[in-house]
């Protein structure tokens, strides 16, 4: 029985609104309901805010509350906050501390690397784990700004929304993709979004750190753009059916103009492999999950032919595709159908659907 009504998942980027609903199904599976993308107006959301409430209104009820929309008749969504504006780390604190002595050294941790105020942002924490060996709680910490979080739920409130939860982009994905209680390694997660690249480190099923840049699939866009030349309509199709395929010709060059952007996404993710392993933290993990056994692609860029080829052969570590909808049964007699490529940029956007199914206890 589900105790919350209907919710959408919405996951807020600069130039679209990705939309997710699900149901509870069977054997622990959910049902998809419908699923679909907006594209916003240049300057309609900027640096995590909105910008243009009239135009980004218009693209929301177009997606979700037309008469021509397949999602549910509901007002509830659950919302992304955008990782530039947020906080988000898990810091180990010891066993001994309980009570009001806990809560005084989250707020620590928060005042320390916070430039805000304690009275301008929300925060909170979850318990991931108690490490009994090592004499610690793993606890994930997430802080917001008040004033980004109050106009969401102020926009989508004044205009016939209920925002029953806000969450950031990289913990909805980490859901969507990994079960606490799956496996004992660690994994590197590459969500190649149009705008930036958000790198995850999971580890024994908990997300143990976030950052993001900016080399992203519309940079790979425009570079193929100026470099062919040719539309950037054109040049993603030229990612998805030529991409790096070093047996083609075309795919050669795609490689030789791809190559600086696809170098420095390939020399952070051996800074972040060098970070996890050297960090003193990792020495009271699990022997299998002291290294990053495999790294994990998702995101809209993440369909760049090749690049999962290309990272292995670079970084000499097991690339794979990510499965976002492993928790989702697709009826192959539904009109809503989600293949796995397709679902590849609805991550996150799946990743906050599943949430309203989690507050079940």
């Amino acid at each position: 029985m589900q105790f919350f009504p209907p919710s959408i998942g919405l996951d807020i980027s600069e130039n679209s609104i990705k939309a997710v609903a699900l149901k509870k199904g069977d054997k622990g599976l959910f049902d998809l309901v419908a699923f679909g993308k907006g594209y916003l107006p240049e300057g309609a959301f900027v640096d995590g805010e909105i910008k243009n409430e009239g135009a980004f209104l218009e693209v929301l009820n177009t997606l979700i509350a037309s008469e021509k929309s397949n999602f549910p008749k509901t007002k509830y969504l659950v919302v992304s906050l955008p990782e530039e504006k947020a906080f988000l780390r898990v810091v180990e604190l010891p066993i001994a501390l309980k009570g009001k002595e806990l809560e005084s050294a989250l707020k620590f941790e928060v005042e320390s690397n916070l430039p805000l105020a304690l009275d301008e942002i929300y925060y909170g924490h979850e318990i991931l784990n108690i490490n009994t060996e090592a004499g610690h709680y793993d606890i994930m910490v997430q802080a917001v700004p008040k004033k980004i979080s109050d106009s969401y739920a102020d926009f989508f409130k004044k205009n016939g929304y209920v925002a029953l939860a806000l969450e950031l982009e990289s913990v909805a994905a980490e859901r969507a993709l990994f079960s606490r209680n799956e496996g004992r390694d660690s994994v590197l997660v590459l969500d190649i979004g149009s705008t930036q690249t958000r790198f995850m480190i999971v580890s024994e099923g908990i997300l143990k750190f976030t950052s993001s840049n900016t080399v992203a699939g519309n940079q790979f866009s425009r570079t193929l753009s100026e470099h062919f030349p040719v539309n950037l309509k054109e040049a993603e199709f030229m990612k998805r059916m030529v991409g790096l395929d070093k047996n083609q010709e075309k795919g050669r060059e795609l490689l030789q103009a791809l190559r600086p952007s696809l170098e420095a996404l390939k020399d952070q993710i051996q800074n972040y492999l060098t970070f996890f392993e050297t960090h003193p933290s990792s020495h009271y993990l699990s022997e299998g999950a002291k290294k990053i056994s495999k790294i994990v692609l998702t995101g809209g860029g993440a369909c760049l032919w090749g690049i999962a080829d290309w990272l292995n052969q670079e970084v000499g570590l097991n690339v794979v595709l990510a499965n976002p909808i492993s928790r989702i049964h697709i009826n192959p007699h539904s009109k809503v159908k989600l293949s796995l490529e397709e679902s590849l940029p609805y991550t996150s956007a799946i990743g906050l659907a599943l949430r309203n199914f989690e507050e079940i206890k």
